[in-house]
């Protein structure tokens, strides 16, 4: 809906225009590059965290106005601020009075407050995501690095963060929370101060050592703006101030009895020349139509972006930056040490090239004790500055992504290039179609099927109720948002989340609302229905527990972090996942923490509970076998990628899918590969494992059926889309939903194919 009228970057994510709404509005799109629209993983998590992102409305963010994240190619569109980067007007204007720090503290502290209210955590806040607008600072690029980190951008393992302006948490492979943002708040309001990180300068190395084991200098800093940076810099996360208790402190202190957005609008809060500077950007419109490109402006930043390896201590490298043995290897991009600029004398936005006159994206990865600037700063999504920094990323392998489903929980991750195997031709069954309902929306829920009817779940909002001999609609429900999570169906009663932050109760027959339950995030875990109580996972690092006739809470449990693992229900005690890298056992009851087990990544996959073993997957590469009643490790069985599909486990045999484009057979006591089933693509669909038969679908477009026994395809059908749900066969039929906004149920029958050798 924009007409593009210039181009003002391209990095890690893609290029980014000057565009134009049918009404003359200017927006600032970022369109994604190529590799990235191809990777499933990455749209899937771009999807998500814009949608996230849309829900912030704070004065100070430079928010998203609109989104096409399935589009071909995707792409956002954010506020254009006619402004230049905070990085920018140190650079050329030099260190800001306090006065003028605390006023960006204050305003960035509610930036940080609007974005926290909404679930985000920004990761990435740093002077070149700081846009100064005349009525205000603006944050932009929140949420969106997200994306990024759990695409093949990153190896799994690895964060994407900007040395000196990353936190000890990020560094060392903690959690990440609200609190990460304080202390990057922190660093970025000692820069304006002093024109240098409060980490001091040199090797990213050292920088990434003082964050870690050494206090920061503040010596510069007068006492009222050093008693606000120390107390955003503490080591440990909850020492630090709340976004709101900065805020509430800040804007008393600057603005006495006048509302912030009145202070900012009605004083002089920035130095002259900064402020001279963008009234000539406020006074200068942007571009109606496009502009020839001119010869790039020199960077004179020092903004670097490293993606850095959590695992490998800290204390491996020295305090003067001398990296010791076996330290993690640090990829980056050659920083292209030009940067698009607005011209200060026509307002005009220009083309940025690259060193050796190239505008195309490209990749460099450098080797051990190498450090070059740049990469992936993904943001100043918000056009029109001085700066704009995006760089190029590596694409890698993916990250996590969040699973659903109860009788089988489905999951995502970025498809990769299919591993192509000779083909041989033999004789044997393969999927028939029985019947094809086509919803609005990508169909990732996974089917439930009871009496008769299939309940699922879809990207148009709705929760659909099909009869399962016809395909025919018998009702649909709307929600608020996509509908990832897949049904539980108990007494008449159809229990799902959405990403609406709500976990709805509808009646069965009729398709009416019985009850719904706010849970103040995205619900895209799966349901557990046992003894009247309904027990569900959300974002923002909750279980909850909720009487199934009333939709009361009977209580909540905290986690680390988000719950997109669906919980099960095993005498007593409900068993749940957290992205917080742990396996959880709660009192079914009182809601009290039995025992938890911590792995090397998110836990995104379903837990299922077998002979007092409890089984799950993590993104750390392994399946896990767990004492169900001490919670210590029986077993881990190693795969080459990510696990987030969830297992099945039949006759003594697990059953999982991995992104490393295999199903698997382990066996259930020993943890002993017994075999495994090569797919084309990444396999982050539940198994669902009936009469000898394992069906599970994969990102290659086929829904395969696999011998549990042998390892040996019995058939497949093909779809020709992303088949994330996870499948569900009830009297023959098995039943599954696909990326191409299809639900479809599919039997066996005879005839010649071609398959992959395996």
């Amino acid at each position: 809906p924009y007409r593009i009228v210039a181009r003002l970057g391209s990095g890690g994510m893609g290029r980014v225009y000057l565009g134009r709404s049918k009404s003359g509005r200017a927006v600032a799109v970022k369109v994604v590059r190529p590799d990235l629209a191809e990777d499933g993983e990455f749209r899937r998590r771009f999807a998500r965290e814009v949608a996230v992102a849309r829900t912030v409305n704070g004065f100070f963010t430079a928010g998203v106005v609109a989104a096409e994240p399935h589009g071909s190619p995707p792409w956002l569109a954010t506020a254009y601020v006619p402004g230049v980067s905070l990085d920018r007007a140190i650079a050329e204007y030099g260190p800001w009075p306090e006065a003028s720090v605390l006023a960006l503290g204050a305003g960035l502290a509610e930036a940080l407050e609007s974005i926290h209210a909404a679930g985000v955590v920004h990761r990435d806040l740093k002077p070149s995501n700081v846009l100064l607008a005349a009525d205000g600072p603006r944050v932009i690029d929140f949420g969106i690095s997200v994306a990024v980190e759990g695409s093949r951008l990153t190896q799994t393992g690895m964060i994407v963060g900007t040395p000196g302006f990353m936190s000890p948490e990020q560094l060392t492979g903690a959690p990440v929370g609200p609190a990460t943002d304080v202390f990057c708040l922190g660093a970025v309001l000692a820069f304006a101060a002093t024109g240098a990180g409060p980490f001091g300068s040199g090797s990213w190395q050292a920088l990434l050592y003082r964050v870690v084991h050494q206090e920061p200098d503040l010596g510069a800093l007068g006492p009222r703006l050093r008693s606000v940076v120390g107390r955003c810099l503490a080591k440990q996360p909850e020492r630090r101030p709340s976004a709101s208790a900065l805020l509430d402190e800040l804007a008393e202190s600057v603005g006495g009895n006048a509302t912030l957005v009145e202070f900012f609008t009605e004083s002089a809060w920035l130095p002259d020349n900064v402020a001279r500077v963008v009234r000539d950007r406020v006074a200068t419109p942007p571009p109606a139509t496009p502009l020839p490109a001119t010869p790039p402006l020199p960077d004179t930043s020092e903004d670097s972006e490293v993606r850095v390896e959590p695992v490998v201590d800290p204390a491996t490298i020295s305090p003067d930056g001398d990296p010791r043995e076996h330290q993690a290897v640090v990829h980056s991009t050659e920083e292209r040490g030009n940067r698009n600029l607005q011209n200060p004398s026509n307002g005009g936005l220009h083309e940025e090239a690259a060193a050796d006159g190239s505008t195309g994206d490209r990749t460099t990865e450098v080797p051990r004790r190498t450090v070059l600037l740049g990469l992936a700063a993904i943001g100043a999504v918000a056009a029109g500055v001085i700066g704009w920094q995006l760089h190029e990323g590596t694409p890698d392998t993916p990250g996590a992504n969040p699973a659903t489903g109860t009788s089988g929980p489905h999951t995502g991750a970025s498809p990769t290039l299919a591993q192509k195997s000779p083909t041989s031709s033999r004789t044997l069954e393969h999927g028939a179609l029985k019947w094809s309902v086509t919803t609005g929306g990508e169909v990732y829920s996974s089917p439930a099927v009871v009496d008769g009817v299939v309940y699922v779940g879809s990207w148009d909002h709705k929760l659909y109720a099909i009869d399962a001999a016809t395909g025919r609609k018998r009702w649909s429900f709307t929600t608020g948002a996509w509908v990832y999570s897949t049904p539980a169906v108990a007494d008449g009663v159809v229990y799902v989340g959405s990403d609406d932050s709500e976990l709805y109760a509808i009646d069965a027959a009729t398709g009416r609302k019985r009850w719904s339950f706010t849970t103040g995030r995205a619900v895209e875990s799966s349901p557990a229905v046992a003894d009247g109580v309904v027990y569900v996972g959300s974002w923002g690092g909750k279980l909850h527990a909720i009487d199934a006739a009333t939709g009361r809470k009977r209580w909540s449990f905290t986690t680390g972090d988000s719950v997109d693992s669906s919980p099960v229900v095993v005498d007593g005690v409900v068993y749940v996942g957290s992205n917080d890298h742990k396996l959880y056992a709660v009192d079914a009851v009182t809601g009290r923490e039995r025992w938890h087990f911590a792995t090397g990544n998110w836990v995104e996959s379903s837990p299922v509970v077998a002979d007092g073993v409890v089984y799950v997957g993590s993104n750390d590469h392994k399946l896990y076998a767990i004492d169900a009643v001490t919670g210590r490790e029986r077993w881990s069985f190693t795969t080459g990628r990510a696990v987030e599909s969830s297992p099945a486990v039949v006759d003594g045999v697990v059953y999982v899918g991995s992104n490393d484009h295999k199903l698997y057979a382990v066996d259930a006591v020993t943890g002993r590969e017994r075999w495994h089933f090569p797919t084309g693509d990444l396999v982050d669909s539940s198994p669902a494992v009936v009469d000898g038969v394992v069906y599970v679908g994969s990102a290659d477009g086929k829904l395969y059926a696999v011998d549990a026994v042998t390892g040996r395809e019995r058939w497949h059908f093909t779809i020709g889309a992303w088949v994330r749900s996870s499948p569900a066969v009830v009297d023959g039929v098995v039943y599954v939903g696909s990326e191409d906004h299809k639900l479809y149920a599919i039997t066996g029958s005879s005839g010649a194919v071609q398959t992959n050798g395996s």
